[in-house]
């Protein structure tokens, strides 16, 4: 039998259907009485699928397809599971599509039973007679060879064109089939069909069938980024009440979401070597627990020996809790604890990845609040930490926002994890040693230097990661040499002309904007665009509303844990305050007066006589005629000014409560006192 060529991967069309109807129905009675092929044999692919249908004694005279499925089991697919809701979407929306064409869709599962359907009622009243309908199996092992089973047996779109179909009563159809797969790891989780009159074949009808299956699978997609995002919600939440415990995320189809530092160490791994890795593979007894703990939708507690890649064996607590919402499962969340575990039960846990702790002191997980501004910059950071380009990375904000607490999860994010972190605080180097230390000097560059010279910060941060805070400090005469480090990738010792290579990740910080250093001159045009090729701007703290609350919760928790106190809330009226405090030194300043309260308050919660003055009592209005900028010193010169009050004049103890240097203080007062 003639066909038409086609696209890879496209089903064949015959070119003159009646012709080949005819064909294909001599060939099938031939074969349905002796197992032979003579004369036009039918295409491969239908010749292959009659032989399995023969073998596994389907009947080819069967009139009607059997049921398997009743109401409340169809209605629990739909409305419980993925599949039965991603699907039922999409055909609702291609319904009006098919609904004068004489043609129905229908949706199966994996094992071929048909779930939902719609379309033209004419044709669904049809169909019926042979039970070509929800509640049907149509696996091709039930109803042998068909557009809804052949295609979920294959793995591939299929068109079952009139006579091809190994039933006879399925034969006045033609059906275009394609599969549906998961969008983790790709399994068949089902598959659309459309049927119509076999006369009324056409190419487009097999087009518009891929179209929606692959329709499902982005819906499927999405509902799997959004049980992803509550679980990594769940996680946050879970690393703020167990700060000090090893908390590893695990998705519904058996992959690691998330991990912080804490599990990581406790696995002898990085978090990159096994985010969005199978667990099965990775860790194989750990998968067996995670499994047992969702069949029987309750937690789970072992021992669990691991061996690390180093060969090294420790026995930790395991505890798996299934995610369960709105009763469905999400994912599992596996806590380690460092506690000893009993010596029963122990699982023996081999981890393939990559040795070596991080060098850095936290990642992600370590950083708290949920507020738009904050996870807008958070998701900034996490996608250039992973990505596999070297972009230098500028962080910016106001002092006190966790601008190093980023970098340093940047790094512990990224593939250069294993590597080491340096940190240059550019502020703090005396002016003529920055060369130095920053790019190392060669042996006798200067007197009182080492015999045998000294390698610099960008040496020493060779394959890993090199944090340089505030670096709009950096004098105009080294940022020409900066700027190679960043073009070329090679230092150059004070007193050698040797360029050393390096490899080097750069990520740096300012609490000003660049912008204004390079109008004022005392910053190169060239390197700030070099330098800020990802710009990750970091909210102040005053602009992250409920997260002054959160984080202050999470200090407080810390302190009184670490003081052996009793728990310390923090009442209505002290909350309120807090928000509207214009917090100079942001998070600092807030941890600062947190430690405070630990020592000072008695009793269970924080009220608002137990705040500090400049605090407790508002700041007199800004005058309006001045600019939002002019009127934000203002109000942060008269909350110093209070503090030194409270302090007696004390500007070290200012500074310490207020969570900024010294400095600060006496460059804002002197500006304040200027004309």
């Amino acid at each position: 039998m003639k066909i038409q060529n086609t696209r890879a991967g496209e089903p064949a069309i015959p070119p003159d259907p009646p012709k080949a109807l005819k064909e294909t129905a001599r060939a099938w009675e031939v074969f349905v009485g002796s197992g032979e092929f003579i004369g036009t044999p039918p295409r491969p692919v239908i010749a292959q699928s009659w032989q399995r249908c023969r073998d596994l004694g389907i009947n080819p005279f069967m009139e009607r397809a059997p049921t398997v499925l009743g109401p409340d089991e169809i209605e629990a697919i739909l409305g419980g599971e993925d599949f039965g809701r991603a699907g039922k979407q999409v055909l609702d929306t291609f319904a009006q599509v098919v609904a004068g064409t004489g043609h129905v869709i229908v949706l199966a599962d994996a094992q071929g039973r048909i779930v939902y359907s719609v379309g033209h009622r004419g044709a669904e009243r049809m169909l019926e007679r042979i039970n070509f309908m929800p509640g049907a199996a149509w696996s091709e092992t039930a109803a042998g060879s068909n557009g809804e089973g052949t295609p979920i047996a294959l793995g591939r779109p299929e068109v079952v064109f009139g006579t091809e179909h190994y039933c006879r009563q399925w034969q006045p159809w033609v059906c275009y089939g394609c599969p549906v797969r998961g969008p983790a790891i790709g399994r068949v989780l089902g598959g659309v069909d459309i049927s119509g009159p076999a006369k009324k074949v056409q190419t487009h009808t097999f087009a518009l069938t891929v179209s929606i299956a692959r329709s499902i699978e982005q819906l499927l997609s999405v509902f799997e980024l959004q049980r992803r995002e509550t679980l990594l919600t769940l996680s946050r939440g879970l690393e703020r009440k167990w700060a000090r415990e090893g908390i590893l995320v695990v998705t519904e189809s058996g992959r690691v979401a998330d991990m912080n530092h804490a599990a990581a160490r406790a696995l002898g791994v990085q978090p990159s070597a096994l985010r969005d890795a199978p667990l099965a593979e990775l860790v194989p007894a750990l998968w067996t627990p995670v499994q047992q703990s969702v069949e029987s939708r309750s937690p789970r507690e072992e021992g669990v020996m691991v061996r690390t890649p180093s060969g090294a064996e420790k026995t930790v607590l395991c505890r798996v809790e299934p995610v369960i919402r709105e009763g469905r499962t999400l994912g599992s969340v596996v806590i380690f604890s460092d506690r000893p575990a009993a010596s029963t039960g122990q699982r023996r846990v081999t981890v393939h990845g990559n040795p070596g702790p991080a060098s850095t002191k936290y990642t992600f997980g370590d950083i708290l609040g949920e507020s738009p501004a904050l996870r807008k910059a958070l998701h900034l950071a996490r996608a250039a930490a992973r990505g596999s380009q070297l972009n230098p990375i500028l962080i910016v904000g106001e002092s006190g926002t966790g601008k190093e607490l980023v970098a340093h999860a940047i790094h512990a994010e990224s593939p250069r994890a294993q590597g080491p972190f340096v940190v240059v605080h550019c502020g703090a180097l005396p002016r003529e040693l920055v060369e130095s230390e920053l790019f190392g000097y060669a042996p006798g560059a200067f007197t009182g230097a080492r015999r045998e010279g000294q390698a610099g910060k960008f040496t020493a941060a060779h394959e890993g990661t090199i944090f340089l805070d505030e670096v709009d400090t950096m004098p105009m005469e080294l940022q020409g040499k900066f700027l190679r480090v960043l073009e070329a990738g090679e230092v150059v010792r004070l007193g050698s002309a040797t360029p050393v290579p390096i490899d080097v990740r750069i990520v740096a910080a300012c609490s000003v904007d660049l912008r204004q250093r390079v109008e004022d001159g005392t910053f190169r045009l060239d390197l700030f665009y070099r330098l800020s090729a990802i710009e990750i701007f970091l909210p102040p703290l005053r602009e992250r509303g409920d997260d002054i609350q959160i984080l202050a919760a999470a200090f407080l928790e810390r302190e009184c844990a670490e003081a052996g106190k009793g728990p310390l809330a923090i009442s209505p009226e002290a909350a309120d305050r807090l928000r509207l405090y214009s917090w100079p030194g942001n998070i600092r300043e807030l941890r600062n007066l947190c430690a405070h309260w630990t020592l000072t308050v008695e009793g269970p919660a924080v009220h608002l006589e137990h705040a500090p003055r400049h605090i407790r009592e508002p700041i007199p209005d800004v005058d309006t005629d001045v600019g939002p900028g002019e009127g934000l010193r203002r109000v942060q010169e008269t909350i110093i000014r209070r503090t030194l009050e409270e302090t007696g004049g004390d500007v070290g103890e200012a500074a310490r409560r207020l969570g900024v240097a010294k400095t600060t203080i006496y460059r804002r007062l002197k500006r304040a006192r200027s004309p």
